[in-house]
């Protein structure tokens, strides 16, 4: 008993370092990415900047598989490609995994790259394809930004795959660093092509430029790392892909959550309106991307666990300690100095979207709770609460289009969706806290 506690401890422990460590590198990134917004937000004016920030929220939306290819890759990964007998009687359980099999194989990488790429190369095509309805639809001057960066999407659908692999191989730093290069670049690049005159084009481009390049950082980990373990086999390329999924329709829900606000404001009112509401929005996100490692560590630590049979439970209250810690620190900021705020992160012309800056914060501090609970319901085999974040996905729209007749109103309304996803998340994970387990699981554990 006492081992198995020390264990655990040290386990909850590698859970605080890795975390730090990915933080560090996404931390990194995401200052990397404020200096960005910041630079942007005063080069471009607020319609410019308005319309960049509305090209980024079509962006996310577009690149949904995103998130749910590199969280689907990394639990693949974290449980060996491998199911532990059959599935478990709980209603939208799944099959548990097994630790400890052999990572992916370079073959698999190879082919998971190969696919990936060919998938961006036609969502680029399709999205220059209706470049100039989309300029129309976000009242863009010219076609020409958003083919630019359509092309963002060649590289940024092979991109999760390979961190993935790092990610559920525990590569934190070689993790950490993909993310600081990107953030790098982005910045490096926009700084210069928008000095050169090429405005909104040149701010777009760099996004495009820098996924890029983090791809071909990433890659050197990744190949090292799938040519250091034995070869998997073609079974387990078919299990990740079927395990993908789930995954993805959360992505999806809660990328719709997040991102749509943006998009609908900058369809319905005037571009200066718009350029205020993205700023306080992208203020607001701080608090997301700033908590946002804490899933990508927690996911493979409840695989790992759920597949030998140990409770995860404390893994995700631990978790979520930490990100209502951080989250709520910043909120706390934004209730009490937002105008202060807004003009550090944006200049005085953003200070009118001060009142905005708690509301959505509150909203993405919601929404990122929410995450941590879905993912680990995900990790235990326990996929019954995507038809609930679907179905608010699919409401939260009409709700926006219905509802949101000011700027004030969107942000109420992002509040308000942040906070009933998270209460019927929690609502599911305190009626029934426990893993799912397999039989096998359960009589490894007791042996």
């Amino acid at each position: 008993m006492m081992v198995a506690r020390r264990r655990a401890g040290m386990r909850m422990d590698r859970l605080a370092r890795d975390g730090l460590v990915l933080a560090l590198g996404m931390a990194g990134m995401n200052g990397a990415n404020w200096v960005y917004h910041m630079v942007m937000s005063r080069a471009l004016a607020p319609a410019g900047y308005g319309g960049l920030s509305a090209l980024l929220g079509a962006l996310f939306i577009l690149t949904v598989p995103v998130t749910a290819i590199q969280m689907g890759v990394s639990a693949s990964v974290a449980r060996g490609g491998r199911s532990a007998g059959p599935p478990s009687s709980h209603a939208g359980a799944v099959p548990l995994p097994v630790a400890g099999a052999a990572p992916f194989s370079p073959g698999m990488l190879s082919r998971w790259l190969r696919a990936f790429l060919l998938l961006g190369l036609a969502a680029s095509a399709v999205v220059v394809a209706f470049s100039s309805p989309l300029a129309g639809l976000l009242r863009l001057e010219s076609p020409a930004p958003v083919i630019i960066v359509g092309t963002a999407l060649i590289s940024w659908l092979p991109l999760p795959v390979v961190r993935g692999m790092l990610q559920g191989s525990r590569r934190f730093w070689a993790l950490g660093a993909s993310f600081l290069a990107e953030g790098v670049l982005r910045l490096g690049l926009g700084v210069l092509l928008v000095s050169l005159g090429l405005g909104l084009k040149g701010a777009v481009a760099a996004i495009s430029l820098a996924s890029l390049g983090a791809l071909v950082v990433t890659l050197r980990s990744a190949r090292a790392l799938s040519s250091a373990g034995p070869s998997a086999s073609a079974a387990g390329s078919g299990d990740a892909f079927r395990w993908l999924l789930p995954y993805l329709l959360a992505a999806a829900g809660m990328t719709v959550l997040t991102y749509a606000d943006v998009v609908f404001v900058k369809t319905r009112f005037p571009p200066a309106d718009a350029g205020i509401y993205a700023a306080a929005s992208t203020g607001g996100k701080i608090i997301l991307y700033a908590t946002a490692p804490l899933a990508m560590v927690m996911l493979p630590e409840v695989v790992r666990r759920n597949g030998q049979g140990s409770r995860s439970w404390g893994v995700l209250l631990r978790t979520a300690l930490y990100a209502a810690g951080a989250g709520g620190t910043l909120l706390a900021a934004y209730a009490l100095a937002p105008g202060a705020i807004m003009r550090i992160l944006f200049g005085g012309a953003y200070v009118a979207g001060a009142a905005l800056l708690p509301l959505v914060g509150l909203g993405m501090l919601a929404t990122e709770l929410a995450l941590l609970g879905i993912y680990y319901l995900l990790g235990a085999g326990r996929t019954g609460i995507l038809r609930w974040i679907v179905l608010q996905a699919a409401a939260y729209p009409m709700a926006l289009v219905v509802l949101a007749r000011s700027v004030q109103a969107t942000a109420a309304l992002v509040a308000v969706a942040g906070l009933v996803a998270v209460g019927v998340v929690w609502s599911s994970l305190l009626l029934r806290p426990g893993p799912v387990r397999s039989p096998e699981a359960a009589g490894a554990l007791e042996s």
